[in-house]
């Protein structure tokens, strides 16, 4: 796995090949970011269920200022840990190591870019986007990229709407923004 663009261009990342998390293939996360406007006007970004990182250092790459990580695993974690410290962004990023559940609630501001990529078939992101809301954790220009199997079926909360959406392989990528 690499970063895609940006200033980290080519650098190379590690990820668990085996285990709770599943990585995100080079080619889907090159579509989602293709799919989005330049990330320099996006402050701060949140990376849910962040796995290896891969998604929010490749916002960090294309010019995102700071990326809070949130992952559970420990193994993950440890992978996240070293991506971060391997590309020397330690002061651009928060890596907290807590679940989802426990960790938006503590979160202290809101996000101009949010990066849903759950486990796929639980149901999390029905429930990530309404927490998000409920903490108020999106700026009023914010987009949030969803990664789900392009099976799964989720809500779209009142005030956000679908801006493009494009499936890759088993994987359906979602671009949201608020209609507020």
């Amino acid at each position: 796995m690499r970063v895609i663009a940006g200033r980290f261009k080519s650098r190379r990342l590690k990820f668990l090949k085996k285990g709770p998390t599943r990585s995100t293939k080079d080619r889907v996360k090159e579509t989602l970011f293709n799919m989005l406007p330049p990330l320099g006007e996006k402050k701060r970004a949140l990376d849910l269920f962040a796995g290896s990182g891969a998604l929010g250092i490749e916002a960090i790459s294309r010019g995102v200022v700071h990326c809070d990580f949130i992952e559970i695993d420990d193994d993950a974690f440890a992978m996240l840990e070293e991506n971060v410290a391997s590309l020397g962004i330690e002061n651009e990023c928060h890596v907290i190591d807590a679940a989802a559940e426990d960790a938006i609630h503590a979160l202290p501001e809101p996000y101009d870019f949010i990066i849903l990529d759950p486990p796929y078939g639980e149901g999390l992101v029905d429930w990530a986007l309404r927490a998000l809301q409920e903490k108020e954790l999106m700026t009023p220009d914010a987009l949030v990229a969803i990664l789900s199997g392009k099976k799964e079926t989720f809500a779209i909360p009142a005030g956000l709407v679908v801006k493009k959406t494009r499936e890759v392989g088993v994987t359906l990528i979602t671009i949201l923004e608020r209609s507020d």
